[in-house]
Formats: C-alpha cells, sequence, structure tokens
C-alpha cells in the first residue's frame, strides 16, 4: 500500500494529466450551458441538455474517484464492521455489469464463506476489478472462487492481450494512463487500498500469461 501510494503521488505525468482530464467535461459542460441560455428554446436544446447530463455524471465519477484515493491515503476508506457474504456480494456486482455474462466458478469447499469488512467497498471492489478485465476483453471474463489457508481467494481473468513483467508490476502501483473509463486511473489503486484495508492482498497471478488479479481475503470465523 505504502508502494502504491508514494507511486502515484509521485508520479508527475498523471498530476501533470489531472487538469487537463478534468478540465475536458467541463469544457463541454461550460459550453453546453452557454449554447442553452443563448438559445433556449432552440432545435439543439435536447442534445445540449443531454450532454449536461452525460458531461456532469462523468465529472461526478473523476470526483469520487478523487475523494476515495484521498481517504485511503488516510486509512479512512474501509469499515469493517459487518459479516459479509462473498456470494451474495459477488453476485450483485455482476448483475450490475451491463454487457458481461459471466458466472462465477466456485471450488467445492468455496461456498457461503464470509469476511469480516464493508460490504460497499467489496462490492465496489468487486465491480472495479470485473470493469477492468471487461475493459479489456468482453468476451472472455472469468471469476474462480477457492479456499486456501484461511483465506478466499478470487481470480478476476480475461482474455485480453498478454502483459510483460513491467506492466505486471506497473498495474496495481501507478494509475493507468490512459485510463480505460474515462476516469483518472485510480480505480485500479482503489480497489488494492480496499483489499488492504480488509487486511487482504490484491496482486497479479503470474502463472496466467493474459492477465488475471487475484484477490486474498481472510475468511471471519
Amino acid at each position: 500500500m505504502n508502494d502504491a501510494r508514494a507511486t502515484a503521488t509521485n508520479d508527475k505525468p498523471w498530476f501533470d494529466r489531472l487538469a487537463h482530464d478534468l478540465r475536458g467535461p467541463l469544457t463541454s459542460l461550460q459550453t453546453a450551458a452557454y449554447l442553452l441560455r443563448t438559445d433556449p428554446g432552440g432545435p439543439n436544446s435536447r442534445e445540449l441538455a443531454d450532454i449536461v447530463v452525460r458531461q456532469s455524471q462523468r465529472m461526478a465519477r473523476m470526483i469520487e474517484e478523487l475523494d476515495d484515493w484521498g481517504r485511503a491515503q488516510q486509512g479512512r476508506l474501509v469499515d469493517r464492521g459487518e459479516r459479509v457474504e462473498l456470494d451474495a456480494t459477488l453476485d450483485m456486482a455482476l448483475a450490475s455489469m451491463h454487457g458481461l455474462a459471466a458466472d462465477p466458478e466456485y471450488a467445492n469447499d468455496a461456498r457461503e464463506l464470509v469476511v469480516q469488512g464493508d460490504s460497499a467497498r467489496l462490492a465496489q471492489l468487486f465491480r472495479s476489478l470485473l470493469q477492468n478485465a471487461l475493459a479489456r476483453d468482453a468476451s472472455g471474463v472469468r471469476v474462480v472462487v477457492s479456499r486456501a489457508n484461511g483465506n478466499a481467494q478470487i481470480l478476476f481473468c480475461d482474455n485480453g492481450p498478454a502483459l510483460d513483467d513491467a506492466q505486471r508490476a506497473h498495474l496495481l502501483r501507478a494509475p493507468q494512463v490512459p485510463s480505460p473509463d474515462e476516469g483518472l486511473g485510480l480505480r485500479l489503486l482503489i480497489a488494492k487500498a480496499i483489499v488492504e484495508g480488509h487486511a487482504g492482498v490484491l496482486d497479479v497471478a503470474p502463472e496466467h500469461e493474459s492477465l488475471c488479479i487475484r484477490c486474498t481475503l481472510p475468511i471471519a470465523e
């Protein structure tokens, strides 16, 4: 976690890009608002209103991403006050993913596992890893759940392009540039912070040719 924080906060190219990325939707909002004000009943008013909605939603996602990253740096991102059923949380995350048809594959002893944690953040974690896999390859996403040494292990795999060792090492240590979701590129770093806030580990499984991100979480007694 400390390595990821240090790399992200000292990554000058990412900070150079931050104002540019935030300025993009803001400029679209300002332009649409100006045109709506000068010609409120014009033929393009519906299209301009759609631009306002779309770009304001994009900016809201960016601000939420920054807020989560700030909370992660301060150790305030996760509240481990609940007993969370992993099966149900994973199913909800999968159901929220439009364009993804993938059923989790469970090992025989990996059903009905429970962790002590934050249900909202765990759902966010699973959505982020699914979104990352979906962005790389919409047709080959696999989710595999197993149990080992008192931990739940969940693999999020895709059939996207193979990554070399340098790309794998960089993936969970620095912001993604460019971001695959029109965000700020912090999604995987926030996912890593959520896992570590649950006393777990998020890493890249080296035995797979394509990308498999492995989420390891301690099982609650």
